[in-house]
């Protein structure tokens, strides 16, 4: 596709997405969403509001064009990158108890299938920065000294946009909310899938889908190392953080769903733990080798979201922060749901004490 074309089916697409939600949602609460284009040569995307919490609400996304192009043409070389099968030697060897997807597709119009991911890629983003409006992240950020504005700037990490230098609590509120942002996405787009696939089709997108993801979060970490963490610093937590908390979530909300018996889905748990570490894995060695990067970085691949070095100091401050904001959050979100909002499980809470 040319990037005209991939600008025209992302246009099309968040159009339509937005259409939804002011149909189902904004109407009902006397406000409008509007999605808008930046011009901006590099990865960016912005929550911005123009109304109080207690006014009806007046919410816009923005997504530069280079944004679309940029996605689509990673996911179309990671998928020419799967379909060449130039690492199965290595995938063979971690992936030795696993019948690993050779394909992203099931169509024979392989254009087709890159285009199903990039959705699902570009939707994601868009219900990342809705996640941040439904729950007024912003002016939950404005309480907490973390900037000055109710606008949420979302870019990839080397982007000049992010030169905010935030410490202590104000950080630590920043980084949560990206947090219980990822969550909402991870979470609607599943509901999605839901919704458009059954069967194969749907075991082959939400393939698609954790392939997508891990390459929207590859992107904003780039290939550089992974630095231990124990105390939040900066606006965002670090991709790989991300990363690790967001593709359980595929697995967790599928189990709650008979899917076997509602959708013909015949993937067990088990297959969805694989996929997910399979999808995470091949888009990490890709971006390395896409990036000219020789050898793999310390702590580059994804791990448990409790296993890396700090991780149980850092997550203890991800729930005390979250029980603190939380109940301000319930009283100016613009809808509740329950399956979309951030949770930390009674036996992660265990873990962490």
């Amino acid at each position: 596709m040319e990037d005209s074309e991939i600008i025209e089916l992302a246009t099309d697409v968040l159009s339509k997405v937005t259409n939804l939600m002011n149909e189902s949602l904004y109407s009902e609460l006397d406000g409008e969403l509007t999605t808008l284009w930046s011009m901006k040569n590099y990865f960016y995307a912005c929550a911005s509001v123009g109304s109080t919490v207690d006014e009806p609400p007046k919410h816009s996304i923005t997504l530069s064009y280079e944004t679309a192009v940029l996605l689509y043409r990673d996911i179309e070389v990671y998928s020419k990158y799967i379909e060449t099968g130039i690492d199965n030697e290595l995938f063979d060897q971690i992936f030795k108890d696993f019948e690993y997807p050779k394909t992203l597709s099931i169509h024979s119009d392989k254009e087709l299938s890159i285009k199903q991911m990039f959705i699902s890629g570009i939707t994601w983003i868009f219900y990342h920065e809705l996640g941040h409006l439904i729950q007024e992240h912003g002016y939950i950020r404005t309480q907490y000294n973390c900037h000055a504005s109710t606008d949420i700037v979302d870019c990839a990490s080397n982007d000049i946009e992010n030169e905010s230098v935030l410490s202590g609590k104000p950080s630590a509120v920043s980084h949560v909310t990206e947090m219980a942002a990822d969550y909402y996405a991870t979470v609607n787009c599943l509901v999605a899938l839901l919704a458009h696939f059954k069967g194969d089709e749907l075991e082959a997108e939400t393939r698609s889908f954790t392939s997508s993801l891990a390459l929207v979060l590859y992107r904003f970490h780039g290939i550089n190392p992974y630095e231990r963490t124990e105390i939040p610093k900066g606006t965002h937590p670090q991709p790989l953080i991300r990363l690790e908390q967001t593709m359980p979530l595929i697995f967790e909300f599928y189990s709650m769903i008979d899917l076997a018996k509602e959708k013909n889905f015949k993937l067990d748990r088990l297959d969805l733990v694989n996929i997910t570490s399979w999808s995470s894995f091949t888009a990490g060695i890709f971006w390395l080798k896409r990036g000219g990067q020789k050898g793999i970085p310390e702590d580059f691949m994804i791990s448990g979201s409790l296993q890396r070095p700090g991780m149980l100091e850092y997550h203890r401050v991800m729930l005390d922060i979250w029980d603190e904001i939380k109940p301000e959050i319930d009283k100016i979100k613009r809808h509740g749901n329950k399956y979309a909002e951030l949770q930390f499980s009674e036996q992660y809470r265990k873990i962490l004490r």
